[in-house]
């Protein structure tokens, strides 16, 4: 009889807190911030730019926000690795 009551009393239990989760995911839910909201990245960028007069991302490629860049330097270091690899890779000479 204890282990049924114990059993019915987690049961509660679980419901309760299974029934608390999903309000608050409800409320969570609601809360979505809107699109509207600034580039939060961007706009904290530039003031440390400005603050470290230009010391901190200055380069460019950390604040574009373009992937072309990082494409071009990866079709570059491909076309170096291939010939580097034909020009010093194996040449034909075998060991008998």
């Amino acid at each position: 009889m204890s282990e049924e009551r114990d059993e019915k009393a987690a049961e509660e239990r679980d419901s309760k807190d299974s029934d608390a989760v999903r309000a608050l995911l409800k409320r969570a839910a609601e809360n979505e911030p809107s699109v509207e909201n600034p580039n939060l990245l961007r706009g904290v960028q530039r003031k440390i730019r400005a603050r470290s007069k230009g010391k901190f991302f200055s380069d460019g490629w950390s604040t574009t926000q373009s992937r072309i860049n990082y494409t071009l330097v990866a079709v570059a270091m491909l076309v170096v690795v291939a010939v580097a690899y034909f020009a010093l890779g194996p040449m034909g000479i075998t060991a008998r």
